[in-house]
């Protein structure tokens, strides 16, 4: 009977508890997670309308959070499975299966001429995207570029411009490859040929 009484009156302080401090209300800890749901299927149509890629800058002062509130949901909707890409210029949602001719190429360049690897891709027909190094510690490190345009490539220099990290080529003494695509077989041996005369390129996986 005492146990009884006891564990009644517990239960009645517990529910007294959340009347007096609606924040230990079971509505209070599900309405954060509803809204960052709504905001996560809310990005997927934005993306999927817009034209252009939108940075996360963008995104983040757009819903009155942080951008690493918006880079955490990127990973959450990618890990969902939803086909969303980082470029230089922002996110975007990837439009269909790949086209083209894919090669990886090993490349090593001093950093100015960076600009005349990217031009000589790009003005092919090219398509960079991502540049990959080696490191001693961290082992295979990839960062998305997807340029395939002028544009693209003023957009990932003024990125370097206004960054205190350098060319991720650096970590590995110029040394670096890029996973690049090209509409033909043709247009891909020209890419690569014109890398050579460069001396830039130093191997390819064909």
């Amino acid at each position: 009977m005492l146990f009884y009484k006891l564990a009644k009156a517990v239960a009645v302080h517990y529910h007294s508890l959340i009347f007096q401090f609606p924040m230990y209300s079971h509505s209070k800890v599900i309405q954060p997670m509803k809204k960052k749901e709504k905001r996560r299927q809310e990005l997927i149509t934005i993306l999927n309308k817009s034209m252009t890629p939108l940075t996360g800058d963008e995104l983040a002062q757009s819903y009155g959070v942080t951008r690493q509130v918006i880079v955490n949901d990127m990973a959450a909707l990618r890990a969902a499975g939803y086909p969303i890409r980082s470029t230089v210029k922002g996110y975007e949602i990837s439009k269909g299966p790949t086209q083209g001719v894919l090669r990886t190429i090993t490349c090593r360049h001093k950093p100015e001429d960076v600009v005349t690897e990217l031009h000589t891709i790009v003005a092919m027909g090219g398509l960079v995207h991502n540049v990959s190094v080696n490191h001693d510690v961290y082992g295979t490190l990839t960062a998305p570029l997807l340029i395939k345009t002028d544009d693209d490539i003023e957009a990932f220099l003024n990125k370097q411009k206004d960054s205190t990290s350098g060319l991720l080529s650096r970590l590995n003494n110029g040394l670096h490859t890029h996973l690049i695509e090209a509409p033909t077989p043709d247009i891909m041996d020209h890419i690569i040929k014109a890398l050579q005369d460069l001396h830039i390129i130093v191997a390819s996986d064909a």
